[in-house]
């Protein structure tokens, strides 16, 4: 079929007419010779040498094309198409060459209606004449000169066509003829459109309201809309309307959105609490009706109501209520003081219990009545509105209420501006609000972002944060340390003998000694310092928010707010316990923040915050992940890639690029199997799986040093995605320890090498705190398990499935020696015990008593470090600490370690030595020989740096007798200290190795 080009040979027509394809240069310099080459041959028959683009169009002819063709596709009379084709190059009209270019004219109206009917029963060429009206309006919006038309005459014109048009059709076919021609598309034809309308005024009908979506759709959309209208029940023919609108095709659903039957239906289905309310006792009862039926309303019955006047008039006339005593003369003999509290009062009355949103509009629809006040009383020689100090607590009540809001906040704006409120008063409401760990008041915040505000309310705003983090925070975290004070003396010296399995006994035993009230305390503890770090967050996030010009004064101060060890602790805990912080864009803005505070890369808070939006955003969505599920691993793609991909701030916080982490985005993805994997045990598959893996945790540390926090992350996060769909698919290998070895699974999980400084991704979310199995797991008093420098044992995963909650991220501490990890147990007392050592650790908050009684030299030490395997006698000998808090048992397993012990050979040798001839006291005189090293050698008691041989200096070839014996030494070497032990009659760790 022969296809239309523009006059100017430089686009081609889409089948509906209009403009879409642009010809490539080569196509218009040969339509453009062919056009003028068509035009002189018909000059040269006698027609005219020029185009008349009001009376015809240029067509290019395709295979199979005749003239008497085209006349018929194109509904025009052939006669004219033949006269308009007297050309020199086309003798005979019955032969025409693929690629020529012929005049067609336009579709007459009459020729339109009288065309032969589709389907539908419409005439053919109504597309055709719809075409020619867009051209034409198409022509007259965009002139060259539009003062040179009469757009007037013009669109008179098309409006008389599209009266021949209905007119030449059957008279019952008019009216639906006429709106079909209304519903096109006139965008960029707008004459076109005025000039159907004008013709539906001088027809005499009526017009229905349209979209101009397109005759087919708008159609779809009235046959939804009258088979709703036809309903009687307003709630029935709103839900009539909602089940065809899901069923329709977007563009339906966009016509039915704009549709103003669609609004009046949803107003109609609110018209019961509509009418209840304008029939309430007062306005204040009136608003409560009005609010409680528009929050349980239909999303599209509260978009109605917005719009609605009668909505409107029911919160007008609550507002009007509250302004009464300030605006009704009858109470000029109070002062005005005493009105606007009143009227204030009444407010917080109205939007007490109001969700956010609802109160917002009713405060903005309250400002206009507090001007008016305004100008009232300094018209009567008053200041204004004044409302006191009682007036400002409540109205500071009220703004909270609606911060966050786009009307709350500029309604706090504009009350700010009308100085209205007393000073003291918000103070007062400050220093409250920090008291009871709330955000700063919005007022009090407009008030220091105001550029009228003095500089020592400023100080006084940020001195209150200071003060919550000094003083509520200091006071938590002080409580926090001394609870898990003990526990985590015993971690930090036990943990280099034990086995993950033994260190865990040896905790669990030590939480079952302190009994439930120790467990409940310590959640208490960890839930109030959740709380306050999220407070703070949410405090430094307000601070930021300032003008930057006033903002620039005090970001040392803002920054500062977080450097504090107290502050670290509650925002690491809150980050752990509260996942709603990294959900949607209160996460995005947290990352946001946490790069204007410069806390990126290895800094400790970073790995937490990125831990903790891995394990909401990208693993929360994977505990039910099935590899036998196509759609399901399809999901789980998308939401990998929807969490991490174009993130710029994250790829910030993280200090790589946005490709990295696009990349790193890629990788991830590319765990989950291509294609679902088949029933049955099918090892090969599995072991493909598996080795993808392993592959994508060498790539992962390709984009980090491995041990940084982020490769941990990454790693921790690819293998339990895995674990959990081998799961789910009923592959059971992390329950049977010979299929594991089968199917690989002990060097995928070497892999998920656990070594980083830093904290990372510590917390655990229970989707479901009732179902049977946490339940279970919680009688059952299974704790959280710690384990050494990899993640050694298959109870990641399996614990993640088992207890039905998201993450079973790693978290990496070290302080003192100390390298655990921490996988989620699902106990009342599990996280806060497991979470809270590993961030004490991580944060280098071990404490010790520097000059003080030791108080761990005690019973539960001794039981503590049994579970390593020492005997009783040289567990009772080593818990003595030294001066600074330290103890020998990390030292003496470091000096194994040099000798090529393992810890249990270690252990075994250090057992030996009190079993001989005064062997006791000679264990002694070893310990206390290496805590003077602890105190005086090795910074904070690291042992790491406890080696061999001394860097530099001179090493002590021969020990004095009576010194070693006394335990006044402090050998700084392994050298050193094998000099030693003869002197205290103890045979070489050699021995044991």
């Amino acid at each position: 079929m022969s296809y239309r080009i523009d006059s100017d040979a430089l686009r081609r027509y889409s089948a509906d007419g209009v403009l879409s394809t642009v010809l490539s240069p080569a196509q218009q310099q040969r339509f453009e010779t062919a056009i003028e080459s068509a035009l002189e041959s018909r000059e040269d028959a006698g027609g005219p040498g020029e185009l008349n683009v009001d009376e015809e169009r240029i067509f290019v002819v395709e295979e199979g094309d005749s003239l008497v063709q085209i006349a018929d596709e194109l509904n025009v009379d052939l006669n004219e198409l033949l006269d308009l084709n007297q050309r020199e190059d086309i003798p005979d009209p019955d032969q025409i060459d693929v690629g020529d270019v012929v005049f067609v004219p336009h579709t007459s109206p009459q020729e339109a209606a009288t065309s032969p009917r589709n389907a539908q029963g419409i005439p053919e060429g109504e597309t055709d004449f719809v075409q020619s009206l867009r051209q034409q309006g198409n022509d007259l919006e965009y002139a060259d000169d539009p003062s040179a038309i009469d757009m007037d005459a013009e669109v008179g014109h098309l409006a008389t066509d599209v009266q021949s048009y209905v007119e030449a059709l059957p008279p019952a076919e008019r009216q639906a003829a006429l709106q079909r021609l209304y519903d096109n598309d006139w965008v960029d034809a707008g004459p076109a459109q005025m000039a159907i309308e004008q013709a539906a005024s001088e027809l005499g009908m009526e017009l229905g309201e349209t979209s101009h979506a397109g005759p087919e759709v708008e159609s779809q959309a009235r046959e939804i809309i009258d088979e709703a209208q036809a309903e009687s029940d307003p709630d029935k023919a709103l839900q009539i309307l909602e089940d065809a609108y899901d069923s329709a095709s977007p563009a339906v659903q966009s016509a039915l959105d704009r549709s103003s039957a669609v609004r009046e239906i949803a107003e109609n289905s609110a018209a019961d609490f509509i009418s209840e309310a304008q029939t309430a006792e007062d306005p204040s009862q009136a608003l409560r009706i009005y609010e409680e039926g528009y929050s349980n309303a239909s999303e599209r019955v509260q978009a109605a109501l917005d719009r609605s006047s009668d909505g409107q008039a029911i919160i007008d006339d609550a507002v009007e209520w509250a302004a009464e005593p300030m605006l009704d003369d009858s109470h000029d003999h109070e002062l005005p003081a005493a009105r606007s509290l009143q009227a204030i009062e009444r407010l917080e009355t109205l939007t007490a219990d109001l969700p956010p949103e609802f109160a917002a509009g009713v405060v903005d629809a309250m400002l206009p009545q507090l001007q008016q006040a305004q100008q009232n009383f300094r018209d009567d020689g008053y200041a204004g509105v004044e409302i006191g100090y009682n007036g400002t607590l409540t109205l500071n009540s009220i703004l909270d209420r609606i911060a966050g809001t786009e009307k709350g906040d500029a309604a706090t704006q504009q009350i700010v501006e009308m100085a209205m409120i007393d000073m003291n008063g918000v103070r007062s409401a400050m220093y409250q609000a920090a008291s009871e760990g709330n955000s700063l008041p919005a007022l009090a915040m407009e008030l220091a972002a105001h550029e009228g505000t003095t500089e020592s309310f400023r100080e006084e705003v940020i001195a209150t944060a200071e003060q919550f983090r000094d003083q509520t925070i200091g006071d938590q975290s002080e409580a926090y340390y001394e609870h898990l004070q003990e526990l985590s003396y015993l971690i930090d010296t036990g943990d280099s003998a034990m086995t993950p399995e033994q260190l865990e006994a040896a905790i669990e035993d030590y939480i079952e000694s302190r009994g439930d009230a120790w467990s409940e305390e310590l959640e208490g503890l960890r839930d109030d310092l959740a709380d306050s770090g999220a407070t703070l967050l949410e405090h430094i996030q307000q601070l930021q928010s300032l003008p930057n010009d006033i903002r620039a004064e005090y970001q040392d101060r803002i920054d500062a707010l977080i450097d504090d060890p107290n502050a670290q602790l509650a925002v690491s805990t809150a980050l752990q316990e509260n996942p709603e912080l990294v959900r949607g864009e209160a996460g995005d803005q947290l990352v946001e923040t946490f790069n204007e505070l410069g806390i990126q890369g290895d800094d400790p808070l970073a790995a937490t915050l990125m831990g903790t939006y891995l394990n909401e955003n990208v693993l929360g969505s994977m505990a039910d992940l099935d590899f036998t599920d196509a759609d399901a691993m399809a999901d789980a793609r998308q939401s990998i890639e929807e969490a991490l991909t174009d993130k710029p701030h994250l790829a910030e916080l993280m200090g790589v690029s946005t490709d990295d982490l696009n990349e790193l985005a890629t990788l991830l993805s590319g765990v989950l199997p291509s294609e679902p994997l088949p029933g049955g045990n099918e090892f090969g598959r599995v072991n493909g799986i598996l080795r993808n893996l392993n592959n994508t945790l060498d790539q992962i540390d390709g984009k980090f040093v491995r041990s940084t926090p982020f490769s941990t992350t990454f790693r921790t996060t690819a293998f339990t995605i895995v674990g959990s769909g081998l799961i789910n698919a009923g592959y059971n290998f992390l329950e049977n320890p010979n299929l594991r070895n089968s199917a690989e699974l002990g060097v995928a999980l070497s892999r998920v090498g656990v070594d980083s400084a830093q904290l990372v991704a510590a917390y655990s979310n229970i989707t479901d705190s009732h179902s049977p199995t946490v339940k279970n797991l919680k009688a059952a008093g299974k704790f959280v398990h710690i384990m050494g420098a990899t993640l050694a044992a298959a109870d990641a995963v399996s614990r993640f499935q088992e207890g039905d909650y998201w993450g079973a991220g790693l978290n990496a501490g070290v302080a003192g020696g100390v390298s655990i990890a921490l996988l989620f147990g699902s106990t009342s007392w599990g996280g806060p015990v497991g979470f809270g050592i590993a961030t004490l650790a991580s944060l280098g908050l071990y404490i010790n008593e520097s000059g003080k009684e030791a108080p761990y030299q005690t019973q539960t030490t001794t039981e503590f470090l049994t579970h390593a395997g020492f005997s009783e006698v040289a567990a009772e000998i080593l818990i003595t600490r030294s001066e600074d808090g330290h103890n020998a048992v990390p030292l003496l397993m470091r000096y194994g370690e040099l000798h090529g012990l393992s810890p249990e050979q270690t252990v075994e040798w250090i057992n030996s030595i009190p079993e001989g001839d005064n062997g006791d006291v000679m264990l002694g005189a070893l310990r206390d020989n290496l805590l003077n090293t602890l105190d005086q050698h090795l910074e904070n008691g690291d042992v790491s740096q406890f080696n061999e041989h001394v860097d530099e200096g001179y090493e002590l070839f021969g020990p004095s007798l009576g010194q070693s014996r006394a335990g006044e030494l402090a050998p700084k070497s392994s050298f050193e200290l094998d000099a030693i032990l003869p002197m205290l009659d103890i045979e070489s760790p050699q021995a044991y190795a």
